[in-house]
């Protein structure tokens, strides 16, 4: 798949996530408001505009553009046509390993890694590497890699280094001027938590993306590549490193909302004291959840 192809499947996912929590007849806004909500060219936005209009989603009359019907799941593409193809292989190996039940102590070729996930060998080898500054693989000689396994002690570690990164970040994030651009990102993703918050449960699965949207969007106030880095990261070893217990998966993802929800409202009107509260509130619920829910090797 072309990255231009990926590219506008990832945004026409993108518009129906925002056009979720419209009703029929309301209007889509400029082509130019398009374009910077969904981060993308007012090229793509066009297309995306045109492909939505082919399925009788939208009527586009001149300038003004108008919901005819909520999206339905069928109309998004899937995560195979839309993530790259690391992020992919990123999936695919940790599946992989919790689906096996991998012991701590094996070792891993990337050759046996490339065959069991589907992948070639040189995006095998980068996978490996953005892995091993976490302590889960060692590399050892002859491009084998040591799996140390996913212990309490390293989901303990790896939170204290989210607390101190993310806290820095929400430090810097509650100095942003009130116009400023990350403002309006908040307003987006307050939009985009509240219509996924009133989808059915069926559709929670849907949440591990948004939250690390959230906690990306957190951490790009820190201004520091870094940190944005490590952020990806966390959001791996969270949502798909660990097998979580899926009972209650979706009240789980539910009260996650609501709790970005208190976040971000807190900051749009500007209440540090409510949102540094709210935050730390949040942080404490997802290390209590993580401890609780995973299971442990």
């Amino acid at each position: 798949m072309s990255r231009s192809n990926q590219r506008f499947k990832r945004t026409v996912n993108a518009a129906l996530e925002r056009f979720s929590g419209l009703a029929p007849g309301d209007l889509l806004g400029t082509e130019a408001q398009l374009a910077e909500v969904l981060g993308a060219s007012r090229t793509t936005v066009r297309s995306v505009l045109e492909h939505l209009r082919d399925t009788g989603m939208i009527t586009w009359e001149g300038r003004e553009k108008c919901l005819l019907r909520p999206p339905r799941p069928e109309d998004f593409f899937k995560d195979s046509e839309v993530v790259a193809p690391l992020e992919q292989a990123e999936r695919a190996f940790l599946e992989w390993i919790l689906r096996t039940d991998l012991p701590p102590g094996s070792t891993l070729k990337e050759s046996e890694i490339a065959r069991r996930i589907g992948a070639p060998l040189p995006l095998v080898h980068e996978l490996m590497i953005r892995f091993a500054p976490l302590g889960l693989f060692s590399g050892t000689s002859g491009k084998g890699w040591l799996f140390a396994g996913f212990t309490r002690s390293f989901a303990e570690e790896m939170f204290e280094m989210r607390l101190l990164v993310e806290r820095h970040a929400f430090a810097r994030l509650l100095k942003v001027p009130p116009d400023g651009p990350e403002m309006r990102q908040l307003a987006e993703m307050e939009r985009r938590h509240i219509a996924l918050y009133a989808l059915g449960d069926s559709q929670m699965n849907r949440f591990p993306a948004l939250d690390a949207a959230f906690h990306r969007l957190i951490c790009d106030g820190a201004q520091n590549r870094f940190v944005n880095g490590f952020a990806q990261q966390i959001a791996l070893v969270v949502h798909y490193h660990y097998r979580w217990n899926k009972r209650d998966e979706a009240s789980r993802n539910r009260a996650a909302i609501a709790e970005h929800l208190e976040i971000i409202r807190a900051l749009l009107t500007g209440d540090k004291v409510k949102a540094r509260r709210a935050f730390e509130a949040h942080l404490a619920t997802a290390r209590t959840t993580l401890l609780a829910s995973a299971q442990w090797d």
